[in-house]
């Protein structure tokens, strides 16, 4: 809050034109000019100086500011964390039942003075749009933790809260291990396939031999065809020959 006062009353302000009351009903004017007097101190400037002469550590600040911006969920929780606020508020306000994702969401972005800010209740709307849709045929009933999921894809609130757990980082032991097994199943694979084709060559040879052999017997039976014919040639004309001479004869 200081921040975003500061951000908004304070900073680029001239000197004299720096309110002298308070911005807010919740803080006193009293209050109000104690933080005047601390942004505008020596020692205040000094503490923020070397990061402003500094440009890496003036990025940084740009960057982190720029953050915050753009945090559209705000913790509502004080100095405590969101698992010690969720186990607080299970022991002392969900006591007989436990409470729903949706639940804790609420509870966990309600400001005790301002409540929930817009991106907090547009986001609350939502889930309880869909919670409360019909649901069809053969559909299952989303759970309170899957629609915060869905309202909120890129948000770690639910692990934040215990009741998603981040994915466990796989050691390089067990990144070896499954490309071993990887490399194990591409060898398996290339033996089966050369045993394919071994079987296949195999097969090709026994078709090659066949027809050779085919050929071979077909060459044999053409060269004995060849034979009888010339015999048969050779016995015609021992006959005409054979013949003639008779009826030279005559």
């Amino acid at each position: 809050m200081r921040y975003n006062l500061k951000k908004l009353y304070f900073n680029g302000v001239p000197a004299d034109k720096v309110r002298t009351t308070s911005p807010l009903k919740s803080m006193t004017d009293d209050q109000w000019r104690e933080l005047v007097e601390m942004w505008s101190s020596p020692k205040h400037k000094a503490s923020i100086l070397p990061c402003l002469l500094n440009c890496s550590s003036q990025n940084k600040c740009a960057k982190n500011a720029l953050n915050r911006e753009k945090v559209r969920f705000h913790q509502m929780t004080g100095s405590r964390c969101y698992i010690a606020t969720t186990h607080a508020l299970k022991q002392e306000k969900y006591k007989d039942e436990p409470p729903s994702a949706i639940d804790l969401f609420k509870a966990l972005h309600c400001s005790s003075k301002t409540g929930f800010n817009e991106s907090a209740k547009e986001a609350i709307a939502e889930m309880e749009s869909i919670a409360a849709a019909p649901v069809e045929d053969g559909q299952v009933v989303k759970t309170p933790a899957e629609v915060v999921a869905q309202v909120l894809p890129k948000s770690k609130f639910l692990q934040n809260i215990g009741l998603q757990l981040a994915a466990p980082k796989r050691s390089s032991k067990a990144i070896n291990d499954a490309r071993v097994i990887e490399l194990e199943a591409e060898v398996a694979a290339g033996k089966q396939d050369k045993e394919e084709l071994k079987d296949e060559m195999e097969t090709l040879k026994k078709k090659v031999e066949e027809s050779e052999n085919e050929r071979r017997r077909l060459l044999e039976e053409t060269e004995q065809l060849k034979k009888a014919q010339d015999e048969l040639k050779k016995a015609q004309d021992e006959t005409n020959a054979f013949f003639r001479r008779m009826f030279s004869k005559e």
